[in-house]
Protein backbone atom coordinates (compact mmCIF):
# COMPACT_ATOMS: atom_id res chain seq x y z
CA UNK A 1 0.00 0.00 0.00
CA UNK A 2 1.18 3.41 -1.07
CA UNK A 3 2.06 6.05 1.93
CA UNK A 4 0.65 8.87 2.18
CA UNK A 5 3.23 12.12 1.00
CA UNK A 6 2.44 13.92 4.44
CA UNK A 7 3.31 10.88 6.43
CA UNK A 8 6.40 9.83 4.31
CA UNK A 9 7.79 13.63 5.18
CA UNK A 10 7.82 13.37 8.64
CA UNK A 11 9.59 9.91 8.60
CA UNK A 12 12.50 11.44 6.68
CA UNK A 13 14.42 13.37 9.84
CA UNK A 14 14.43 9.79 11.21
CA UNK A 15 16.23 8.48 7.86
CA UNK A 16 20.03 9.49 9.02
CA UNK A 17 19.56 7.56 12.69
CA UNK A 18 17.94 4.43 10.57
CA UNK A 19 20.69 4.46 8.44
CA UNK A 20 23.60 4.81 11.70
CA UNK A 21 21.73 1.38 13.06
CA UNK A 22 21.89 -0.31 9.82
CA UNK A 23 24.02 0.24 7.77
CA UNK A 24 26.80 -1.85 9.89
CA UNK A 25 24.16 -5.04 10.22
CA UNK A 26 24.07 -4.73 6.34
CA UNK A 27 27.53 -4.32 6.15
CA UNK A 28 28.27 -7.37 7.80
CA UNK A 29 26.21 -9.64 5.57
CA UNK A 30 27.39 -8.24 2.29
CA UNK A 31 30.58 -9.08 3.12
CA UNK A 32 30.58 -12.60 3.85
CA UNK A 33 34.01 -15.64 2.72
CA UNK A 34 33.10 -16.42 -0.71
CA UNK A 35 35.91 -18.99 -1.61
CA UNK A 36 37.37 -17.87 -5.56
CA UNK A 37 39.91 -19.15 -6.94
CA UNK A 38 42.34 -16.92 -9.07
CA UNK A 39 41.31 -16.95 -12.64
CA UNK A 40 38.02 -18.73 -12.02
CA UNK A 41 34.99 -18.19 -13.94
CA UNK A 42 32.74 -18.52 -11.01
CA UNK A 43 28.79 -18.76 -10.60
CA UNK A 44 27.06 -15.57 -9.04
CA UNK A 45 25.27 -16.56 -6.00
CA UNK A 46 22.38 -14.31 -6.44
CA UNK A 47 20.26 -15.50 -3.53
CA UNK A 48 21.20 -12.52 -1.87
CA UNK A 49 21.03 -10.13 -4.86
CA UNK A 50 17.31 -10.16 -4.74
CA UNK A 51 15.69 -6.95 -5.07
CA UNK A 52 12.72 -4.96 -2.64
CA UNK A 53 9.29 -6.91 -3.27
CA UNK A 54 10.52 -9.37 -5.58
CA UNK A 55 11.60 -6.60 -8.24
CA UNK A 56 15.86 -7.82 -9.11
CA UNK A 57 15.73 -4.21 -9.99
CA UNK A 58 14.19 -2.05 -7.36
CA UNK A 59 10.85 0.33 -7.65
CA UNK A 60 10.62 2.29 -10.53
CA UNK A 61 11.34 5.77 -7.75
CA UNK A 62 14.44 4.33 -6.30
CA UNK A 63 17.47 2.25 -6.42
CA UNK A 64 17.26 -0.93 -4.81
CA UNK A 65 20.47 0.56 -2.97
CA UNK A 66 21.57 -2.93 -0.82
CA UNK A 67 21.11 -5.36 -4.14
CA UNK A 68 23.35 -3.20 -6.11
CA UNK A 69 26.01 -2.86 -3.33
CA UNK A 70 26.07 -6.65 -3.23
CA UNK A 71 26.37 -6.71 -6.85
CA UNK A 72 29.44 -3.88 -7.18
CA UNK A 73 31.05 -5.39 -3.88
CA UNK A 74 31.19 -8.72 -5.66
CA UNK A 75 32.65 -7.53 -8.70
CA UNK A 76 35.27 -5.87 -6.82
CA UNK A 77 36.07 -9.70 -4.66
CA UNK A 78 36.93 -10.97 -7.96
CA UNK A 79 39.18 -8.72 -9.36
CA UNK A 80 41.13 -8.98 -6.33
CA UNK A 81 41.23 -12.50 -5.90
CA UNK A 82 42.10 -12.41 -9.69
CA UNK A 83 44.97 -10.16 -9.05
CA UNK A 84 46.59 -13.19 -6.68
CA UNK A 85 44.99 -11.69 -3.22
CA UNK A 86 43.53 -13.14 -0.39
CA UNK A 87 39.76 -11.66 0.42
CA UNK A 88 41.26 -11.20 4.26
CA UNK A 89 43.68 -9.10 2.76
CA UNK A 90 40.61 -6.59 0.81
CA UNK A 91 40.32 -2.86 2.62
CA UNK A 92 36.54 -3.12 2.98
CA UNK A 93 36.14 0.74 3.65
CA UNK A 94 32.96 2.31 1.68
CA UNK A 95 32.97 5.24 0.00
CA UNK A 96 32.36 7.26 2.77
CA UNK A 97 35.01 5.88 4.75
CA UNK A 98 37.47 5.87 2.22
CA UNK A 99 37.06 9.64 1.18
CA UNK A 100 35.93 11.00 4.21
CA UNK A 101 35.15 15.02 4.56
CA UNK A 102 35.48 15.13 0.63
CA UNK A 103 32.95 12.56 0.84
CA UNK A 104 30.49 14.05 3.08
CA UNK A 105 30.56 17.03 1.27
CA UNK A 106 28.37 15.35 -1.65
CA UNK A 107 25.63 14.30 0.77
CA UNK A 108 22.79 16.72 0.31
CA UNK A 109 23.57 16.07 -3.31
CA UNK A 110 22.74 12.61 -3.47
CA UNK A 111 19.76 10.75 -3.62
CA UNK A 112 18.85 9.03 0.13
CA UNK A 113 18.92 5.53 -2.27
CA UNK A 114 22.43 6.72 -4.02
CA UNK A 115 23.67 7.69 -0.86
CA UNK A 116 23.02 4.50 0.78
CA UNK A 117 24.52 2.58 -1.94
CA UNK A 118 28.40 4.47 -1.15
CA UNK A 119 27.76 3.77 1.86
CA UNK A 120 27.58 -0.09 1.48
CA UNK A 121 30.13 -0.37 -1.15
CA UNK A 122 33.87 -1.15 -1.01
CA UNK A 123 36.28 1.75 -2.46
CA UNK A 124 39.94 2.11 -2.70
CA UNK A 125 42.09 3.70 -5.01
CA UNK A 126 44.37 0.84 -4.28
CA UNK A 127 42.18 -1.73 -5.70
CA UNK A 128 42.26 -3.48 -9.48
CA UNK A 129 40.41 -2.14 -11.87
CA UNK A 130 36.48 -2.25 -11.34
CA UNK A 131 35.66 -3.48 -14.74
CA UNK A 132 36.95 -4.13 -18.53
CA UNK A 133 35.51 -0.55 -18.92
CA UNK A 134 35.65 1.34 -16.12
CA UNK A 135 38.57 1.73 -12.87
CA UNK A 136 36.18 2.07 -10.19
CA UNK A 137 33.80 4.77 -8.55
CA UNK A 138 34.96 8.36 -9.35
CA UNK A 139 36.15 10.83 -7.07
CA UNK A 140 33.78 12.68 -4.96
CA UNK A 141 35.17 16.07 -6.55
CA UNK A 142 34.63 14.60 -10.40
CA UNK A 143 31.28 13.13 -9.39
CA UNK A 144 29.57 15.89 -11.20
CA UNK A 145 31.71 16.38 -13.77
CA UNK A 146 29.00 16.32 -16.09
CA UNK A 147 27.13 18.96 -15.08
CA UNK A 148 27.30 21.25 -17.41
CA UNK A 149 26.46 19.16 -19.85
CA UNK A 150 22.69 19.67 -18.57
CA UNK A 151 20.65 22.42 -18.13
CA UNK A 152 21.20 24.10 -15.14
CA UNK A 153 18.24 23.43 -13.55
CA UNK A 154 19.66 19.93 -13.30
CA UNK A 155 23.04 19.91 -12.42
CA UNK A 156 21.84 17.76 -9.42
CA UNK A 157 20.28 15.07 -11.52
CA UNK A 158 23.15 13.64 -13.11
CA UNK A 159 26.26 11.52 -11.13
CA UNK A 160 29.17 10.07 -12.66
CA UNK A 161 29.12 6.82 -10.89
CA UNK A 162 32.06 5.22 -12.22
CA UNK A 163 34.81 6.46 -14.22
CA UNK A 164 36.18 5.11 -17.78
CA UNK A 165 38.93 3.04 -17.90
CA UNK A 166 42.22 5.55 -19.21
CA UNK A 167 43.51 4.74 -22.61
CA UNK A 168 39.76 2.99 -23.78
CA UNK A 169 38.75 6.22 -25.54
CA UNK A 170 39.84 9.86 -25.64
CA UNK A 171 37.62 12.51 -23.23
CA UNK A 172 37.22 9.49 -21.11
CA UNK A 173 33.46 9.81 -18.98
CA UNK A 174 31.98 6.71 -17.12
CA UNK A 175 28.66 5.63 -16.10
CA UNK A 176 26.15 8.21 -15.40
CA UNK A 177 23.46 7.97 -13.06
CA UNK A 178 20.08 9.56 -13.03
CA UNK A 179 19.23 10.62 -9.85
CA UNK A 180 15.96 11.59 -11.01
CA UNK A 181 13.96 8.56 -12.81
CA UNK A 182 17.19 5.89 -11.01
CA UNK A 183 18.41 4.92 -14.07
CA UNK A 184 22.15 4.78 -16.09
CA UNK A 185 24.11 4.46 -19.06
CA UNK A 186 27.49 3.70 -19.42
CA UNK A 187 28.84 7.03 -21.36
CA UNK A 188 32.37 5.25 -22.59
CA UNK A 189 33.33 8.87 -23.17
CA UNK A 190 31.82 12.43 -23.02
CA UNK A 191 30.76 12.09 -26.70
CA UNK A 192 28.26 10.21 -25.98
CA UNK A 193 25.91 12.12 -23.73
CA UNK A 194 24.61 13.54 -26.82
CA UNK A 195 23.03 10.48 -28.17
CA UNK A 196 21.69 9.19 -24.57
CA UNK A 197 19.86 12.57 -24.23
CA UNK A 198 17.00 14.22 -23.99
CA UNK A 199 16.39 11.21 -21.31
CA UNK A 200 13.06 10.96 -22.31
CA UNK A 201 13.36 10.90 -25.54
CA UNK A 202 15.72 7.72 -25.02
CA UNK A 203 14.59 5.95 -22.50
CA UNK A 204 15.52 2.57 -23.84
CA UNK A 205 19.28 3.63 -23.47
CA UNK A 206 18.90 4.25 -19.71
CA UNK A 207 18.70 1.17 -17.25
CA UNK A 208 18.62 0.33 -13.55
CA UNK A 209 22.07 0.19 -11.67
CA UNK A 210 21.37 -3.22 -10.87
CA UNK A 211 20.73 -4.10 -14.54
CA UNK A 212 23.82 -2.62 -15.63
CA UNK A 213 26.07 -4.42 -13.17
CA UNK A 214 24.31 -7.78 -13.46
CA UNK A 215 24.98 -7.92 -17.13
CA UNK A 216 28.93 -7.72 -16.32
CA UNK A 217 28.75 -10.38 -13.46
CA UNK A 218 26.99 -12.12 -16.48
CA UNK A 219 29.45 -11.20 -19.01
CA UNK A 220 32.20 -12.72 -16.58
CA UNK A 221 29.86 -16.08 -15.85
CA UNK A 222 29.62 -16.89 -19.60
CA UNK A 223 33.62 -16.48 -20.40
CA UNK A 224 33.16 -12.78 -22.06
CA UNK A 225 35.22 -11.13 -19.92
CA UNK A 226 37.67 -12.44 -17.75
CA UNK A 227 40.01 -11.35 -14.96
CA UNK A 228 43.25 -12.99 -14.26
CA UNK A 229 46.95 -11.92 -13.67
CA UNK A 230 47.57 -14.51 -17.01
CA UNK A 231 49.27 -12.05 -20.04
CA UNK A 232 47.66 -12.21 -23.00
CA UNK A 233 47.24 -11.14 -27.01
CA UNK A 234 43.86 -9.55 -26.19
CA UNK A 235 42.73 -6.33 -25.33
CA UNK A 236 43.82 -5.56 -20.96
CA UNK A 237 42.85 -3.20 -18.56
CA UNK A 238 43.83 -4.38 -15.15
CA UNK A 239 42.93 -8.37 -14.60
CA UNK A 240 40.11 -7.67 -16.87
CA UNK A 241 40.58 -9.25 -20.63
CA UNK A 242 38.16 -9.39 -23.66
CA UNK A 243 37.67 -12.68 -25.36
CA UNK A 244 36.83 -12.45 -29.28
CA UNK A 245 34.27 -15.54 -27.79
CA UNK A 246 34.17 -17.48 -25.06
CA UNK A 247 32.76 -21.62 -25.01
CA UNK A 248 29.27 -20.69 -23.34
CA UNK A 249 28.43 -18.47 -26.15
CA UNK A 250 28.98 -21.07 -28.78
CA UNK A 251 26.72 -22.64 -26.97
CA UNK A 252 24.12 -20.19 -26.15
CA UNK A 253 24.11 -19.65 -30.42
CA UNK A 254 23.66 -22.76 -31.48
CA UNK A 255 20.71 -23.13 -29.20
CA UNK A 256 18.89 -20.04 -30.23
CA UNK A 257 19.46 -21.72 -33.76
CA UNK A 258 17.73 -24.57 -32.94
CA UNK A 259 15.07 -22.50 -31.23
CA UNK A 260 14.95 -20.89 -34.88
CA UNK A 261 14.98 -23.80 -36.69
CA UNK A 262 12.53 -25.80 -34.62
CA UNK A 263 10.01 -22.85 -34.95
CA UNK A 264 10.20 -23.01 -38.84
CA UNK A 265 10.04 -26.52 -39.43
CA UNK A 266 6.42 -26.63 -36.83
CA UNK A 267 4.77 -24.00 -39.20
CA UNK A 268 5.54 -26.68 -42.28
CA UNK A 269 3.92 -29.29 -43.50
CA UNK A 270 5.48 -32.46 -42.72
CA UNK A 271 5.79 -34.00 -46.33
CA UNK A 272 8.02 -30.75 -46.79
CA UNK A 273 10.31 -31.30 -44.42
CA UNK A 274 13.66 -32.62 -45.99
CA UNK A 275 15.02 -36.14 -44.57
CA UNK A 276 16.59 -35.73 -41.28
CA UNK A 277 20.76 -35.46 -41.39
CA UNK A 278 22.86 -36.68 -38.47
CA UNK A 279 25.70 -34.15 -39.22
CA UNK A 280 25.79 -30.33 -38.65
CA UNK A 281 25.40 -27.73 -41.02
CA UNK A 282 28.39 -28.03 -41.80
CA UNK A 283 31.66 -30.37 -42.02
CA UNK A 284 35.13 -29.47 -40.66
CA UNK A 285 36.41 -30.42 -44.21
CA UNK A 286 33.51 -28.44 -45.88
CA UNK A 287 34.90 -25.30 -44.04
CA UNK A 288 38.68 -26.42 -44.45
CA UNK A 289 38.10 -26.42 -48.07
CA UNK A 290 36.48 -22.58 -48.37
CA UNK A 291 39.64 -21.55 -46.17
CA UNK A 292 37.74 -21.15 -42.91
CA UNK A 293 39.96 -20.53 -40.13
CA UNK A 294 40.77 -23.75 -37.33
CA UNK A 295 40.57 -22.18 -33.83
CA UNK A 296 37.06 -19.60 -34.41
CA UNK A 297 33.64 -18.80 -33.35
CA UNK A 298 32.36 -19.42 -36.58
CA UNK A 299 33.38 -22.66 -37.37
CA UNK A 300 32.77 -23.67 -33.62
CA UNK A 301 28.91 -22.61 -34.75
CA UNK A 302 28.37 -24.55 -38.09
CA UNK A 303 29.89 -27.81 -37.22
CA UNK A 304 27.84 -28.05 -34.12
CA UNK A 305 24.62 -26.64 -35.13
CA UNK A 306 22.31 -29.25 -36.61
CA UNK A 307 21.40 -29.46 -40.45
CA UNK A 308 17.62 -27.67 -40.75
CA UNK A 309 15.14 -29.53 -42.36
CA UNK A 310 14.16 -26.78 -45.41
CA UNK A 311 15.46 -24.74 -47.54
CA UNK A 312 15.09 -21.03 -46.28
CA UNK A 313 16.13 -19.21 -42.96
CA UNK A 314 14.76 -15.93 -43.55
CA UNK A 315 13.17 -14.20 -46.18
CA UNK A 316 15.35 -14.33 -49.54
CA UNK A 317 18.59 -16.17 -47.66
CA UNK A 318 19.31 -20.18 -48.39
CA UNK A 319 20.62 -22.63 -45.49
CA UNK A 320 23.90 -24.18 -47.28
CA UNK A 321 22.97 -27.22 -47.83
CA UNK A 322 25.12 -27.88 -50.79
CA UNK A 323 29.08 -27.79 -49.18
CA UNK A 324 29.72 -26.47 -52.84
CA UNK A 325 27.98 -23.62 -53.32
CA UNK A 326 28.73 -22.70 -49.86
CA UNK A 327 32.49 -22.73 -51.10
CA UNK A 328 31.24 -20.52 -54.33
CA UNK A 329 29.84 -18.32 -52.37
CA UNK A 330 32.77 -17.50 -49.63
CA UNK A 331 34.56 -14.09 -51.21
CA UNK A 332 36.80 -13.02 -48.25
CA UNK A 333 37.82 -16.18 -46.73
CA UNK A 334 40.30 -17.05 -49.54
CA UNK A 335 41.57 -13.23 -49.96
CA UNK A 336 45.59 -13.10 -49.43
CA UNK A 337 45.01 -11.16 -45.47
CA UNK A 338 47.45 -10.55 -43.51
CA UNK A 339 48.60 -8.43 -40.41
CA UNK A 340 51.92 -8.41 -38.77
CA UNK A 341 49.84 -7.43 -35.53
CA UNK A 342 47.78 -10.98 -34.65
CA UNK A 343 45.29 -12.85 -35.93
CA UNK A 344 42.89 -12.02 -38.82
CA UNK A 345 39.24 -13.63 -38.70
CA UNK A 346 37.35 -12.95 -42.10
CA UNK A 347 33.42 -12.92 -42.71
CA UNK A 348 32.20 -16.11 -43.75
CA UNK A 349 28.86 -15.82 -45.57
CA UNK A 350 26.64 -18.11 -43.19
CA UNK A 351 22.98 -17.63 -45.65
CA UNK A 352 23.36 -15.99 -49.02
CA UNK A 353 20.85 -14.60 -51.26
CA UNK A 354 18.27 -17.00 -52.66
CA UNK A 355 18.86 -15.00 -56.08
CA UNK A 356 22.68 -14.74 -56.03
CA UNK A 357 22.23 -10.80 -55.54
CA UNK A 358 25.26 -9.27 -54.79
CA UNK A 359 26.61 -6.00 -52.88
CA UNK A 360 28.36 -2.88 -54.40
CA UNK A 361 30.16 -1.07 -51.00
CA UNK A 362 31.32 2.24 -53.02
CA UNK A 363 30.39 5.35 -51.07
CA UNK A 364 29.35 8.72 -51.58
CA UNK A 365 31.87 10.02 -49.19
CA UNK A 366 35.42 9.04 -49.61
CA UNK A 367 35.96 9.55 -45.86
CA UNK A 368 33.10 7.30 -44.85
CA UNK A 369 33.13 3.55 -45.54
CA UNK A 370 29.77 1.43 -45.67
CA UNK A 371 31.80 -1.64 -46.26
CA UNK A 372 30.71 -3.18 -42.37
CA UNK A 373 34.16 -5.59 -42.55
CA UNK A 374 37.98 -4.97 -41.16
CA UNK A 375 39.77 -2.19 -42.98
CA UNK A 376 41.97 -5.29 -44.16
CA UNK A 377 39.22 -6.97 -45.68
CA UNK A 378 37.21 -3.61 -46.49
CA UNK A 379 40.15 -2.38 -48.59
CA UNK A 380 40.52 -5.57 -50.99
CA UNK A 381 37.34 -4.93 -52.51
CA UNK A 382 37.91 -1.77 -54.79
CA UNK A 383 35.69 0.94 -55.99
CA UNK A 384 33.06 0.15 -58.42
CA UNK A 385 32.99 -3.78 -57.77
CA UNK A 386 29.90 -5.59 -57.69
CA UNK A 387 31.19 -9.26 -57.07
CA UNK A 388 30.55 -9.60 -52.94
CA UNK A 389 27.18 -11.38 -52.53
CA UNK A 390 24.45 -10.81 -50.01
CA UNK A 391 23.68 -12.65 -47.35
CA UNK A 392 24.34 -13.03 -43.54
CA UNK A 393 27.82 -13.14 -42.71
CA UNK A 394 29.81 -13.66 -39.37
CA UNK A 395 31.68 -11.32 -38.18
CA UNK A 396 34.96 -10.17 -39.22
CA UNK A 397 37.73 -9.41 -36.57
CA UNK A 398 41.29 -8.20 -35.87
CA UNK A 399 41.63 -10.26 -32.69
CA UNK A 400 44.22 -7.59 -31.24
CA UNK A 401 41.94 -4.58 -31.32
CA UNK A 402 39.60 -3.03 -28.92
CA UNK A 403 35.76 -4.51 -28.79
CA UNK A 404 35.62 -7.11 -31.33
CA UNK A 405 33.44 -9.75 -31.23
CA UNK A 406 34.05 -13.38 -32.91
CA UNK A 407 29.92 -14.20 -31.86
CA UNK A 408 28.59 -11.25 -34.13
CA UNK A 409 27.43 -11.01 -37.94
CA UNK A 410 26.51 -8.26 -40.43
CA UNK A 411 23.50 -8.93 -42.81
CA UNK A 412 24.45 -7.47 -46.52
CA UNK A 413 21.97 -6.87 -48.12
CA UNK A 414 21.64 -5.91 -52.04
CA UNK A 415 19.99 -2.67 -51.62
CA UNK A 416 20.93 0.87 -49.16
CA UNK A 417 18.77 2.63 -46.75
CA UNK A 418 18.61 6.37 -46.28
CA UNK A 419 19.46 7.35 -49.76
CA UNK A 420 17.33 10.41 -49.47
CA UNK A 421 18.99 11.17 -45.93
CA UNK A 422 15.35 10.11 -44.23
CA UNK A 423 15.19 10.84 -40.60
CA UNK A 424 12.15 8.05 -39.76
CA UNK A 425 12.50 4.24 -40.50
CA UNK A 426 15.04 1.77 -40.19
CA UNK A 427 17.02 1.90 -36.80
CA UNK A 428 19.77 0.67 -34.77
CA UNK A 429 19.11 -0.68 -31.47
CA UNK A 430 20.00 2.75 -29.82
CA UNK A 431 16.79 4.56 -31.51
CA UNK A 432 18.92 6.22 -33.95
CA UNK A 433 18.49 5.56 -37.79
CA UNK A 434 21.16 3.63 -39.38
CA UNK A 435 23.83 5.27 -41.31
CA UNK A 436 22.91 7.25 -44.40
CA UNK A 437 23.36 4.65 -47.59
CA UNK A 438 23.89 1.70 -45.46
CA UNK A 439 24.00 -1.53 -46.55
CA UNK A 440 24.64 -3.35 -42.89
CA UNK A 441 23.45 -1.61 -40.08
CA UNK A 442 20.06 -3.33 -39.95
CA UNK A 443 19.84 -5.29 -36.39
CA UNK A 444 22.84 -3.79 -35.22
CA UNK A 445 23.71 -1.83 -31.74
CA UNK A 446 24.93 1.61 -32.37
CA UNK A 447 25.47 3.13 -29.39
CA UNK A 448 26.04 0.29 -25.96
CA UNK A 449 24.19 1.46 -22.68
CA UNK A 450 26.28 -1.28 -20.83
CA UNK A 451 29.26 -0.29 -22.31
CA UNK A 452 31.38 -0.76 -25.47
CA UNK A 453 32.28 1.07 -28.85
CA UNK A 454 29.24 1.60 -31.13
CA UNK A 455 31.28 -0.42 -34.28
CA UNK A 456 31.25 -4.05 -32.11
CA UNK A 457 28.46 -6.20 -34.13
CA UNK A 458 25.26 -7.48 -32.38
CA UNK A 459 25.40 -11.28 -31.35
CA UNK A 460 23.96 -13.33 -33.55
CA UNK A 461 22.44 -15.68 -30.73
CA UNK A 462 20.16 -12.57 -30.56
CA UNK A 463 19.45 -12.13 -34.69
CA UNK A 464 18.46 -15.71 -34.38
CA UNK A 465 16.13 -15.08 -31.53
CA UNK A 466 14.68 -12.28 -33.37
CA UNK A 467 14.01 -14.19 -36.26
CA UNK A 468 12.26 -16.74 -34.57
CA UNK A 469 10.22 -13.92 -33.10
CA UNK A 470 9.33 -12.55 -36.38
CA UNK A 471 8.16 -15.93 -37.32
CA UNK A 472 6.07 -16.82 -34.33
CA UNK A 473 4.44 -13.88 -34.06
CA UNK A 474 3.49 -14.04 -37.81
CA UNK A 475 5.26 -11.18 -39.34
CA UNK A 476 7.05 -13.86 -41.68
CA UNK A 477 5.08 -16.38 -43.04
CA UNK A 478 6.47 -20.02 -43.36
CA UNK A 479 5.64 -21.88 -46.92
CA UNK A 480 6.86 -24.99 -48.45
CA UNK A 481 10.67 -24.62 -48.39
CA UNK A 482 10.58 -22.26 -45.17
CA UNK A 483 10.69 -18.75 -44.54
CA UNK A 484 8.89 -16.97 -47.19
CA UNK A 485 9.16 -13.78 -49.12
CA UNK A 486 12.53 -12.41 -51.20
CA UNK A 487 15.55 -10.29 -49.35
CA UNK A 488 13.67 -7.08 -50.18
CA UNK A 489 11.20 -8.07 -47.83
CA UNK A 490 14.16 -6.50 -45.04
CA UNK A 491 13.13 -3.07 -46.86
CA UNK A 492 9.80 -3.26 -44.20
CA UNK A 493 12.74 -1.61 -42.00
CA UNK A 494 12.54 1.48 -44.09
CA UNK A 495 8.92 1.77 -43.58
CA UNK A 496 6.27 2.13 -40.13
CA UNK A 497 7.48 -1.23 -39.14
CA UNK A 498 10.97 -0.36 -38.44
CA UNK A 499 10.29 -1.83 -34.77
CA UNK A 500 10.23 -5.62 -36.24
CA UNK A 501 13.91 -4.93 -37.37
CA UNK A 502 14.89 -3.87 -34.10
CA UNK A 503 16.48 -5.29 -31.90
CA UNK A 504 16.54 -4.24 -28.07
CA UNK A 505 20.10 -2.38 -26.17
CA UNK A 506 22.08 -4.82 -25.02
CA UNK A 507 25.33 -5.47 -24.31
Amino acid sequence: MCMPSIQLRTLIPLLGVVLALFIPVVRRHLYLPREIRPFQVYTIDRRHMSGTDGNPQGGDDTMDAIRCATLHNTLVEHAWVAEGHRLEELDRRSFFQYYGDAADELRDRLDPALALFLELTITSEDLPAFFYWVSGLMLPNEMFLAEEMFPEDERDRFVVLYRTNTGIVGHALGLVYDQKLHRATMALAIEDIDITNPVDEHGSLWHPLGAVLENWLHMIEIGKITASQNETCNEKYGPWTWHPYSATQVDSTVAAFERLTTAIEDRMSPNRLLDISSGPLLSDTNLDAASVPQECFIRQFLTRARRPRFKTIAPGLEVPLDPDVFLANQKFTVMNARSEYGDLIPPVLIFASTERRTVNFDSPSRYVSINPFCRIFADLVPRGDESTPAGLYSESVERWTVDNSEDGFRLVLPFRFRTNNEEDGARKSDGWPVGKHSVADLFQHGFKPFGGEWWRAQRLERLFDKWRELIESGVWGVGHDGVQGSIDTFRDAATGRWSDYWIEPTW
